[in-house]
């Protein structure tokens, strides 16, 4: 089951508190200014991490990936075990990266 499929189906569980599935599954690296913005999920529910710029490209994809990351981890402590189990065969995340 893909990440989305497992969210659905945890919500249809009853289980709440459930993430958007993108913030799960894309990340976005991109040049503000002088400085780099990592934001995670896809518009209109994507946010920045951090405090939204770093000094490198690769600060901001690593501090993306880092609450893709924990996102998962804190989605799995709250599914049932059937659920949680699918998590080995979810996909590393879709990074999208506009150089300055």
């Amino acid at each position: 089951m893909t990440i989305e499929d497992v969210i659905k189906e945890a919500a249809a569980r009853g289980v709440t508190g459930l993430p958007e599935p993108s913030k799960l599954t894309h990340v976005r690296v991109w040049p503000g200014a002088s400085q780099w913005v990592g934001e995670v999920g896809e518009p209109p529910h994507n946010e920045t991490v951090g405090d939204g710029m770093f000094d490198t490209k690769d600060e901001a994809q690593n501090a993306a990936l880092k609450a893709v990351a924990d996102g998962r981890a804190s989605l799995i402590a709250v599914l049932p075990a059937d659920l949680a189990s699918m998590a080995g065969g979810w996909p590393e995340p879709i990074v999208s990266a506009w150089d300055a």
